[in-house]
């Protein structure tokens, strides 16, 4: 059911004709890229329709979290739906950018060799892995997360660090580009279970609170009835399940993959 108080929002404030018109800016620039661009400049080898797909998924889910109402909800209501905002923008978005942007759009970026080595550095696992859950643990911190809240321009850059650093968490699994290649098999499956381990710290202070922690959202208008310290535990549960999900399933691909290349690696043996 849509919430009566978004009825007081314009067209423009609910589903953002500008953001819509930047994201199709970005696909359409991307299939050129991908397509004629790379013809005419021989920029490198063709990009599969699978790789397009993913590319273009990461955009509309950017516009899912960014451009319609859940967008309004999470700046002026609900924590909880802020919280969602997060999962689509930090364990959606970067593996299908990873597993989508082919090696070659990728690899000018890391031409030079104090680049190439910082890359390197933050996209080993540790490093990665912590450098994300630092800087997403800081950010749930009172003073920073209201900030984000009562500043637009600020939210933005809260967000452009959130998706940064996830992409840098997803690299060791989804990397494509030789140079910074993603880790075997088993050591994602290890470190997928790290990583959805990490969040526990974070989850358990959000979700089993006393009271609520954010007095934006405590004086915020009421949606659907929902209190304050219940938005709050909603949106400690959104963090935890939704992320666990997704770290399942990607530990479920990863897990089947490798257990097939082993397959055909054994079959030649066993039939010799």
């Amino acid at each position: 059911m849509w919430p009566e108080q978004l009825h007081l929002f314009s067209f423009g404030d609910l589903w953002h004709p500008w953001v819509f018109s930047w994201l199709a800016l970005t696909q359409v620039v991307f299939l050129l890229a991908a397509g004629p661009w790379r013809r005419a400049f021989r920029w490198g080898p063709p990009v599969p329709a699978r790789q397009k797909l993913f590319v273009s998924l990461a955009i509309w889910t950017v516009y899912l979290g960014e451009g319609t109402p859940l967008h309004v909800l999470s700046e002026q209501f609900l924590f909880s739906a802020h919280m969602v905002q997060h999962i689509l923008l930090t364990m959606i978005v970067p593996p299908l950018l990873l597993l989508g942007i082919p090696d070659w759009m990728i690899r000018p970026l890391i031409r030079h060799r104090p680049l190439r080595w910082l890359a390197w550095v933050v996209t080993r696992p540790a490093p990665a892995l912590l450098l994300f859950n630092l800087i997403y643990s800081l950010w749930h911190m009172p003073v920073a997360y209201e900030a984000t809240l009562w500043y637009h321009w600020f939210h933005m850059v809260q967000h452009a660090i959130l998706v940064t650093t996830a992409i840098l968490m997803w690299w060791p699994i989804c990397s494509s580009l030789e140079e910074l290649p993603r880790i075997s098999e088993g050591g994602q499956m290890v470190y997928i279970f790290l990583a959805g381990l990490s969040q526990i710290a974070v989850f358990g202070v959000i979700t089993f609170a006393e009271s609520a922690m954010y007095d934006f959202y405590a004086r915020a208008p009421r949606v659907w009835g929902i209190s304050p310290l219940v938005d709050q535990q909603l949106a400690g549960v959104i963090m935890k399940v939704g992320g666990m999900a997704i770290f399942i399933l990607a530990w479920i691909l990863i897990f089947f993959r490798w257990a097939s290349r082993e397959e055909k690696t054994a079959t030649p043996k066993a039939a010799s």
